[in-house]
């Protein structure tokens, strides 16, 4: 039984899989198994791994019909999994050589933590952007993970590795439910059920947003952000400054999506009136305070601060 199960959904991606499996192929750690599950490709991906599968470098599997946003595809491949951990990675981004390797060493070092995340970037063409989280290395315990994910997405999903028991036992990604952002509400679910994480802030995977087509289609948020729906469920187990910092944490999301949705003209009226106020942090009632700004000028102003942040030399 190999060490770690690495699993990865492909749906049209024969642009940019070659480069996501040399990814892997080049670990320094060997022991692992890919665990490919091709979602109703039509583009020749599925071809380019039947000649993988061929030399022995992975198992395929082939669904008939493509999930929104893949999480039938990589509860599939978790289930399919033979071992005990579980690391998910999408077809069209990088990883850096000793990812796994990183995992291996803080999952020997800290035998009782089922959750280990590795620090993430993201790049949108030749841009690369700006991360704000600064957290220690080391062990998290649940207000600590709650706290920082009040601040910021650290949490991604090339760069988790979780048991896989655990990871069943917790429901697997919501299929069905959402077509963007499932995997958010997993990992804020798995924040608030478990007692302690693990975080490496040494960037070991790269996010290519100009390569998802799940976060540019702005008809995958009509709604509210899949996170308020944890709200009910969970806040109940967590003591009084865990609830702090896990309303905070759905507050940022709700303006997230609500900033999406100004910019293309979408009304925000449910991500508002959603707002947890007194569990607002200080850049968040900024941004809030921000949206009131009319569409058209809303844009122009989003717009001169993105093309303020530098490029990749």
């Amino acid at each position: 039984m190999s060490f770690f199960s690495v699993i990865m959904p492909v749906h049209n991606k024969v642009s940019n899989l070659s480069d996501s499996l040399e990814c892997l192929y080049n670990q320094t750690l060997k022991d692992f198994e890919i665990i490919v599950v091709d979602d109703a490709s039509t583009d020749g991906s599925i071809e380019l791994l039947l000649r993988e599968e061929r030399k022995g470098r992975l198992r395929l599997y082939q669904r008939d019909k493509p999930g929104p946003g893949g999480y039938a595809a990589r509860n599939y491949g978790a289930q399919q999994a033979t071992s005990k951990w579980l690391v998910f990675f999408d077809a069209d981004d990088l990883l850096v050589y000793n990812h796994l390797s990183r995992f291996a060493d803080a999952i020997l070092e800290n035998p009782t933590v089922e959750i280990f995340i590795n620090a993430f970037r993201k790049m949108e063409g030749n841009r690369l952007i700006p991360r704000n989280e600064s957290l220690k290395n080391g062990v998290l315990n649940r207000q600590e993970a709650l706290a920082a994910f009040s601040k910021s997405d650290f949490i991604h999903m090339n760069g988790v590795c979780i048991r896989r028991d655990r990871f069943m036992s917790l429901g697997e990604f919501p299929v069905g439910k959402y077509r963007r952002a499932g995997d958010v509400y997993f990992w804020l679910k798995a924040l608030c059920s478990l007692k302690m994480v693990h975080y490496d802030p040494t960037v070991t995977s790269m996010w290519l947003l100009h390569n998802s087509g799940v976060v540019s289609n702005k008809n995958n948020i009509e709604h509210t952000h899949p996170c308020l729906d944890l709200k009910k469920e969970y806040e109940k187990g967590l003591s009084w400054s865990e609830r702090y910092y896990f309303r905070s944490a759905i507050n940022r999301k709700l303006l997230a999506w609500a900033v999406e949705k100004k910019l293309v003209g979408k009304s925000i009226k449910k991500d508002i009136s959603s707002l947890m106020f007194l569990n607002m942090r200080p850049r968040q009632l900024l941004t809030l305070t921000s949206l009131v700004i009319p569409q058209p000028y809303y844009g122009k102003l989003r717009g001169r601060v993105l093309s303020e942040t530098p490029p990749i030399l």
